[in-house]
Parts: C-alpha cells; structure tokens; sequence
C-alpha cells in the first residue's frame, strides 16, 4: 500500500485528499481524509447516488492510517 500523492485541506472536517496504490492491480483517487464523530475516516468520493466505493473497517483503518502517516510526514508523494 502506497500513498501517491496528498494534498492537506484546510476545512472543518476536510484533512486531506489523496491518491493511492493499494497493491499493483488497485489504485484509488480523491479520496478524502475527514475529521468524523468516530475520529478520522476514509471516503471515497461521491457519485450523485453515493459513496463510489465503500471499505471494509480493516481495510479503512489501513488506508486511513497510511493517508495520516503521509500527511504527518509532510510529503505530497509517500512511499
């Protein structure tokens, strides 16, 4: 799993959005790195019907803690 890129978001809830390499078949763009009542998430971007892509809670909490490893590390491009 690798983040591709991050760019941080200033807002209330909004941390960041980024890019990710999940393995080399998988690679998800503009997800959203969000403040939530259940602490920081992961959401895909949003269709005019919802989500276009939900995670497993396992596989959220991986690729929300990668998003925060980045965005801690000051790094547009993670590894």
């Amino acid at each position: 799993m690798k983040i591709l890129s991050i760019h941080p978001m200033h807002g209330a809830v909004a941390k960041a959005r980024f890019d990710i390499e999940i393995n080399e078949h998988l690679r998800l763009y503009g997800l959203i790195l969000k403040h939530t009542s259940n602490g920081l998430r992961t959401h895909a971007p949003r269709t005019n019907t919802g989500h276009s892509a939900t995670f497993h809670p396992e596989l959220g909490k991986r690729i929300t803690a990668a998003a925060v490893a980045a965005l801690e590390g000051c790094s547009h491009v993670g590894s």
